[in-house]
Formats: structure tokens, sequence, C-alpha cells
């Protein structure tokens, strides 16, 4: 789930209690998503609407629509993240790292086998 605009900041809270249980398979789903448990929880809270939202989405993008929405929300961070990598680079005109390449290749390969699922 992307984040607000700078104009919709989240300042309101919902809580609810859940058991011990609860919040540990909460964790560990947001961990195996790679998102942190308030994101996956509000991911998850959504779906509905952004199935929704989704479908409107998806004569511009049909080719990911079998794609898991949370694979798709971490999708999106890590691609705002290597796009503001990039950036810095190039405003200090610097060369990638070494490091960047096999990371790269790294990403390829899971989102490859990810769209074969």
């Amino acid at each position: 789930m992307a984040r607000p605009k700078k104009l919709e900041r989240r300042d309101r809270q919902f809580n609810i209690a859940v058991t011990t249980c609860e919040l540990e398979r909460l964790h560990a789903a947001a961990s195996d998503a790679a998102m942190r448990p308030a994101d996956y929880a509000r991911a998850k809270l959504f779906s509905d609407w952004l199935a929704g939202k989704k479908q409107a989405m998806s004569r511009r993008a049909a080719t990911a629509s079998h794609l898991d929405p949370l694979f798709m929300v971490a999708l999106s961070r890590l691609g705002n993240n290597l796009n503001q990598i990039a950036r810095r680079l190039n405003t200090l005109d610097m060369p990638a790292p070494p490091t960047l390449e096999p990371l790269l290749r790294e990403i390829r390969r899971l989102v490859g086998s990810e769209s074969r699922r």
C-alpha cells in the first residue's frame, strides 16, 4: 500500500486487541512479505477496497493482474528505493557500486519466479 500524499496525513489510529498467537502470526506474515506489521495489516484490511481499485487499474496493467497484491506493494517499494539510489548516483556523478549488479540480478530472479506462480 502506497504511502499517503503529504496532504493526506495518517493522523488517526485504529487499535484492535489481538491474542499473542494472532500477533505472532501477523509478525510472521509481515516478515514473509518483507513488510512492516502495520503496513501488512493495512494492506490486508483494505484488500477489498484495493481489489476494486485494482480492477480500474487492470486495464493499464493486465499482465500484472495475476500477482499477489502484497508482492506488488513490496515490489513498488523496492522500485522506489532503486530509483532513489539511481538519482543519487546520477546527481553525484558516481559509478554504480560493485554490489548493485548482483542485487539487481537477484531482484530479477525473484520477480521472474513470482510472475510464474
